[in-house]
């Protein structure tokens, strides 16, 4: 499931671009998905506090040292559970600063459940889930603040913040297999 996340992470950046297209991926992470974006042609900048992760730019998500406008696509996988709720508007407002159009961002939404992935002949798959979100009290884990779908941070709550930082949705989902996380195409206006 990690690997299909990788791919649908990049998958959706490609969506939002044109080769050649200028890239910023906050949160290194493995490298899988800057590894798929420049094999797609796009030119790919990553950006992580952490210096070891060897990213391009060493940076905090709330403050970044780059130009306005300066990325046609920014993506932030994975990374902003890892800031206190009260940075998300912050951090969003300053990813929305740095992108031309669109910013696409994941967040950890773990549900029980099952999922699956139809494919038919001549269609285009279809993803198909059903899940349970964990409704209890989000833990500190000693890595994540906090989780989407978890008791206080529910999917309506996080798309106000997302339209207070000047974003609007232009696509949610959960891509199966996954029922670990759910995807934000946010374009900026």
């Amino acid at each position: 499931p990690r690997s299909v996340t990788h791919w649908h992470q990049a998958n959706e950046v490609a969506k939002a671009t044109a080769p050649g297209s200028r890239v910023l991926e906050i949160g290194v992470g493995s490298g899988h998905t800057t590894w798929l974006l420049r094999q797609w042609g796009l030119n790919v900048t990553t950006a992580d506090f952490d210096p070891e992760l060897q990213p391009d730019v060493v940076a905090d998500v709330r403050k970044l040292p780059l130009d306005s406008q300066a990325y046609d696509c920014v993506l932030a996988a994975e990374v902003l559970e890892h800031l206190p709720f009260d940075d998300f508007g912050k951090a969003l407002a300053e990813l929305r600063r740095v992108s031309k159009r669109t910013v696409i961002v994941t967040l950890p939404a773990p549900f029980f459940g099952l999922s699956a992935l139809l494919n038919l002949p001549k269609l285009e798959p279809i993803d198909l889930y059903l899940g349970v979100p964990f409704w209890v009290r989000h833990q500190w884990n000693g890595e994540h603040y906090w989780e989407l779908g978890k008791r206080g941070f529910g999917l309506a709550r996080i798309r106000r913040e997302i339209e207070k930082s000047g974003l609007r949705l232009i696509n949610g989902f959960r891509p199966a297999p996954s029922l670990y996380c759910y995807f934000f195409v946010l374009a900026v206006d």
